[in-house]
């Protein structure tokens, strides 16, 4: 089975997604691949990495950046694509009309996160939390599975 993991947010040497997720299902015998923030094309620890260059803004990775990850992705035409980023979930309904299987891996509770951020206006955090609320619930639901970080 073929697996891409897509980041337009994190580096193709993130603890988490390249050496924890996808070092141990190279060795676990899947082709994995990996589609992420870098400059590195090749084989790394039996993992295939794709690399898109660095985005100059938030805009930047939320739309060309995110864009460039999907591109690269749907190139490899795996069965299973695992996702990291909240611009990425639109990714989730897209796959699943191409019958793909769909993994959302949610680094962090967004909607409560977004309360805390600078970048967004205060007046307007809870109608973004919301919307992220919102947008989270049809990325999960067009998932086939959601791989969540907690306390516990």
């Amino acid at each position: 089975m073929k697996i891409v993991h897509m980041s337009s947010a994190h580096a193709i040497d993130d603890v988490r997604i390249f050496c924890k997720e996808c070092r141990t299902l190279a060795s676990s015998g899947y082709e994995v691949v990996l589609v992420g923030i870098g400059d590195f094309e090749g084989m790394r620890d039996g993992v295939k990495i794709r690399s898109v260059a660095p985005a100059r803004s938030r805009l930047e990775r939320m739309t060309k950046t995110a864009r460039r990850v999907w591109d690269i992705a749907l190139q490899e035409d795996a069965e299973l694509y695992h996702f990291h980023d909240p611009e990425l979930m639109w990714t989730a309904m897209a796959l699943r009309r191409r019958s793909k299987f769909v993994v959302y891996d949610v680094h962090e509770n967004l909607p409560a996160s977004v309360m805390s951020k600078d970048w967004v206006h205060p007046a307007l955090r809870p109608l973004v939390s919301a919307g992220c609320q919102w947008a989270e619930h049809l990325a999960g639901s067009a998932a086939d599975a959601v791989v969540v970080a907690n306390r516990s």
